[in-house]
């Protein structure tokens, strides 16, 4: 069986992307370490989003089995109600999806407590300011500070990702 068929065969669910999140943040995290500097961080962006796709759908009630896709179009029509104008980028901004999931919190009183909301909104802007899935279609012009920025961002959000959705 080929390598798209054995991914294919598993159900993108909350845990294989908790799986998958944090095997692209060690991929990337190893890519900028050798001087890859660019695809570290598209790994590293990679990561973060389906930590805040997950952070989101586990606030809005997903357990780990369930699977991400009929979750996505209701999270679309949120997000454009929440914070219209705000393009998600074919599923992948991280803006979207932070600030989806920050709406979403207050909206259910629930706030992330303010030193952490603070943390996590400048880290997710910077992230977004420099990963994103259209980078892929050009030459790295990443720079080392880029890259540590980025790994060190997507780091607070593993090591908070349970405050992001409890």
């Amino acid at each position: 069986m080929t390598l798209r068929r054995r991914l294919e065969s598993v159900s993108e669910t909350v845990q294989e992307f908790d799986l998958a999140s944090r095997q692209k943040y060690r991929e990337g995290t190893a890519l900028v370490a050798a001087g890859y500097l660019g695809a570290g961080i598209y790994l590293l962006g990679y990561s973060a989003e389906m930590l805040l796709k997950n952070a989101y759908f586990r606030f809005m009630g997903a357990s780990a089995v369930d699977r991400i896709q009929p979750r996505l179009a209701p999270a679309l029509a949120a997000g454009r109600l929440y914070n219209p104008g705000v393009p998600h980028e074919s599923y992948h901004s991280l803006r979207f999806w932070s600030l989806l999931l920050r709406e979403a919190r207050r909206r259910q009183r629930r706030p992330l407590l303010p030193l952490v909301d603070a943390s996590f909104m400048a880290r997710t802007r910077r992230l977004h300011q420099t990963a994103w899935i259209g980078m892929r279609y050009r030459p790295d012009q990443a720079t080392i500070q880029e890259a540590q920025s980025a790994q060190s961002d997507v780091g607070w959000l593993h090591r908070h990702e349970t405050e992001l959705w409890r």
